[in-house]
């Protein structure tokens, strides 16, 4: 008699009509080397994961398909956030932890973000992702509708206009150009170390055009960095070197 099939892998079936998926550990970090870019809707590669997993929970990415609000609502900052905040209907899941994801239509200003908008209160887009806890039976709010990202959402998201103060001087500045790139790439969150760590490999390659550093040692920064933030050295050489080669 045929063993029953993962409910699981049931859910991930249904949802890769729809959108890509990849399986996730307990600890919702992925289960495949490549993560998040691993995704798919090959029902065979899918079953197969789910054979070796069979309760791994389903990872999406983020980005293509809709951006996503993550709120932790065990922070008080984000509670507040989000009753304070005038935000449109919009398919919301709700998560393991009593936080919540809302789901909005794909933004190319929308990108991965930590507490950028409120203690507790994350973004992920392109170069991220989230767990589908819908799959797990967590409640869907207004399954249908998947509205634009307000536009003060959008600009609170926008980096901060240059300083108007006087530069500092230039060996100073580098130095803490420097470590400011190299302290962002350390510190990049899971689900967007490798997109955190091409943008600061773009940033020391600038450095390098500058003149203000050598290629080498760009080359070496970006590796040890991003190897704080837990990608394999492997891995990062081959993003920093994706970076190099567009710049070059």
């Amino acid at each position: 008699m045929a063993s029953a099939r993962s409910p699981l892998l049931n859910e991930a079936l249904l949802l890769a009509d729809h959108l890509p998926v990849f399986p996730c550990g307990s600890n919702k970090r992925p289960l495949v080397p490549r993560g998040f870019h691993a995704a798919t809707r090959d029902v065979f590669q899918i079953s197969d994961w789910w054979r070796r997993w069979p309760k791994a929970l389903i990872g999406v990415p983020a980005g293509l398909k809709f951006v996503v609000l993550d709120l932790d609502l065990q922070h008080v900052e984000a509670q507040q956030w989000r009753w304070q905040a005038k935000l449109p209907v919009t398919r919301t899941h709700a998560t393991r932890s009593g936080g919540r994801h809302l789901l909005f239509k794909p933004n190319p200003m929308v990108g991965c973000s930590a507490s950028r908008l409120a203690r507790g209160v994350d973004t992920r887009g392109l170069g991220g992702y989230v767990i589908w806890w819908p799959a797990c039976g967590f409640e869907v709010l207004h399954g249908g509708a998947l509205a634009e990202v307000p536009d003060w959402i959008i600009a609170k998201l926008q980096p901060e206009p240059p300083s108007q103060r006087a530069p500092l001087p230039a060996p100073c500045h580098a130095e803490r150009k420097l470590d400011g790139i190299t302290r962002t790439i350390a510190g990049a969150r899971e689900g967007e170390r490798n997109h955190v760590c091409f943008w600061g490999a773009n940033r020391l390659f600038e450095m390098v055009m500058d003149g203000r550093l050598a290629r080498r040692e760009a080359f070496a920064l970006a590796i040890e960095a991003a190897a704080r933030a837990g990608l394999s050295r492997a891995e990062a050489a081959r993003t920093v070197q994706s970076a190099f080669r567009g710049r070059a």
